[in-house]
């Protein structure tokens, strides 16, 4: 449980990192889903959801009402929606 509450404060402190360094950069932004396992089979996912010209256009969707109910009705997985600038992959860099 500590592990998942330590994934989850390092995802809220890359998203306000990432939104503050680059808030008013001219660039896309993506909504991306980041996802956990509850029971701890797998490890976590990432994919993007949907990409947007503006932060502001992002936010409002990750605010909209069916990401919230896609939240509240994930059972197995919890999910966490954030939105960063299309530079950005919240997966962390390719392995060579």
């Amino acid at each position: 449980m500590m592990r998942l509450t330590r994934k989850a404060v390092l995802l809220a402190a890359f998203y306000l990192l990432a939104s503050a360094a680059t808030a008013y950069a001219e660039c896309a932004w993506v909504l991306w889903v980041t996802g956990t396992p509850t029971d701890g089979t797998q490890s976590e996912y990432s994919s993007p959801w949907n990409s947007y010209k503006s932060i502001e256009e992002c936010k409002s969707d990750l605010l909209s009402a069916p990401m919230k109910k896609l939240i509240a009705e994930s059972k197995r997985v919890r999910l966490f929606p954030v939105c960063v600038p299309d530079t950005v992959d919240p997966r962390g860099p390719k392995a060579k």
